[in-house]
């Protein structure tokens, strides 16, 4: 704190006393790439540039905003698997909405991360093994007579950043087998480095700050500890709504933050009960039921 006006220093500080109307979340999609490893359900993760302006150097699921190619549902309803009526029941909402939404997480996971949940409708090589080159996904889409495997979708969570934080985004996550053939790669731009980990693994490498995870991984990587396998959470989240959306609280303190999610006893209040000086000694093992988050050192812990 800062001794002579009792105020967070820092970062999270300007954040606190920033007297500016909150950034506009935008559009965003996100798609959890999932198959079956040698030792359970895997996902794929991907690192986060340390030159990105959000998020830094921690591991995240491929995504990204909307852009303006995405929202051409005339085009996109000929490129998908899926008749308009089954869409609508698919993806959770209208199809100006949705299909946009949809593209966007195929499209962004393709340019980050390598993998295409496409297949063709033309005879045509491995579809894998395409690579960008700067054509834009949407020619790429019409070229090869591609189609978009929206069936595969499942509808995960809803997530919209925190307030207080400079740059927001309103992010649909959903989550998809990845075909056999492909592994993946980073694009070593906006992604550095990717890798195939359970959800326990990924959250104990968490814990001991070699795979440090942004939150609303961590917190997806902990709900997915309840499916024993694939089946049971691809069976879960296809065709189901969309859960109400979870935007967290940012609660700045002198060495990091805070993040409150909807369902602690504080969410709702003027203030957050926390003593910083005790947070070290409240992280909670990796399964334990956590509505905080610590993040401090470029890491976010949960704890009581």
């Amino acid at each position: 704190m800062d001794s002579q006006t009792g105020q967070p220093k820092g970062l999270f500080a300007r954040m606190a006393l920033q007297t500016r109307p909150p950034a506009t979340p935008s559009p965003s999609a996100t798609l959890i790439p999932l198959r079956n490893g040698s030792t359970g359900m895997e996902v794929y993760l991907t690192r986060r540039s340390a030159a990105s302006s959000f998020m830094p150097g921690t591991y995240v699921f491929p995504g990204g905003n909307l852009e303006p190619e995405d929202t051409d549902t005339a085009f996109w309803q000929n490129h998908v698997d899926l008749p308009v009526e089954q869409l609508v029941r698919s993806l959770g909402g209208t199809l100006d909405q949705m299909l946009p939404v949809a593209v966007a997480a195929i499209r962004e996971t393709w340019e980050e991360a390598g993998l295409l949940l496409a297949v063709p409708k033309a005879r045509l090589g491995a579809v894998g093994r395409f690579e960008s080159g700067g054509i834009p996904f949407k020619r790429r889409v019409a070229e090869h007579n591609l189609c978009l495997r929206i069936s595969e979708l499942g509808c995960w969570h809803h997530w919209i950043t925190p307030v207080r934080m400079p740059q927001r985004f309103d992010t649909f996550f959903f989550v998809a087998p990845v075909p056999q053939d492909q592994t993946g790669r980073p694009d070593n731009q906006e992604t550095v480095h990717a890798v195939w980990v359970t959800p326990r693994q990924a959250l104990t490498e968490n814990l001991r700050g070699s795979l440090p995870l942004s939150p609303p991984t961590l917190v997806t990587l902990h709900q997915m500890l309840a499916f024993g396998t694939l089946a049971e959470l691809l069976a879960e989240t296809r065709g189901r709504p969309w859960p109400p959306p979870i935007m967290p609280r940012l609660w700045p303190l002198e060495a990091g933050a805070l993040i409150v999610e909807p369902w602690d006893p504080d969410y709702n209040r003027r203030t957050v009960q926390v003593d910083p000086a005790r947070l070290e000694q409240a992280v909670l093992p990796v399964g334990a039921p956590f509505s905080r988050l610590w993040r401090h050192g470029g890491i976010c812990r949960p704890v009581r």
